[in-house]
């Protein structure tokens, strides 16, 4: 496609990201977010978090009101990170074939990240264990991420570029591929993080746009 960005030779890497170092607050719910993925949200308390992070409870209560609230903090802090960078993704496109290959290949190499995929996972697996007003606020928030695909598909089916497929059904299908990633890619592994986002983006290009592959 013309003017079609080659995501694996320009997408940024874990390793050439810029570093940027995380306020405390945001070290707590890096920390925090791989304990309650390992134990479970349920068993973990205030003291193993305390232990895991070097903050004290009372240092904990400084931040959070609760186990919850620190819970709900660590899914939106999954959120901004993702917003940020797809945000960035966009800010120069203009075209939706692209749009949506940008923001499968971004949101792969999001969630492939060692240090970021249990957002994903927590987001997914812990939404019950959220208090109702988070949990409202959280489904809101990805059901305007969820938009952003859903646009695209949109302004593709009126290009005429998009496959017979459901725009619902393909939007969710589209995330839930992605989504599903955390749940069995490892690092260190046979594809990197980048070759691995490739891979699911191409997949998924050719799975709403009739002859993609051919075009790729």
């Amino acid at each position: 496609m013309d003017g079609r960005r080659n995501t694996e030779s320009t997408a940024e890497s874990p390793a050439t990201r810029p570093h940027r170092r995380p306020s405390r607050r945001n070290e707590i719910l890096r920390r925090t977010a791989h304990l309650f993925l390992e134990r479970g949200f349920e068993v973990t308390s205030l003291v193993d978090i305390a232990h895991a992070t070097g903050v004290s409870k009372a240092g904990l209560y400084y931040h959070f009101r609760s186990k919850q609230d620190l819970l709900a903090a660590i899914v939106n802090y999954g959120h901004e990170i993702l917003e940020d960078e797809i945000r960035k993704e966009l800010a120069d496109c203009r075209d939706d074939e692209e749009a949506l290959r940008r923001l499968i290949h971004t949101y792969a190499l999001s969630i492939t990240r060692e240090d970021d995929a249990a957002f994903a996972v927590l987001a997914v697996e812990e939404m019950r264990s959220l208090l109702p007003a988070d949990r409202e606020q959280i489904t809101h928030r990805k059901n305007a991420f969820l938009d952003l695909f859903r646009e695209r598909l949109k302004g593709l089916a009126a290009a005429g570029k998009l496959c017979d497929v459901d725009i619902s059904t393909a939007t969710h299908t589209l995330v839930g591929m992605v989504l599903w990633l955390p749940k069995w890619y490892r690092q260190p592994g046979r594809l990197t993080a980048g070759q691995m986002a490739d891979e699911i983006t191409k997949l998924a290009m050719n799975a709403v746009l009739p002859n993609c592959g051919s075009s790729a």
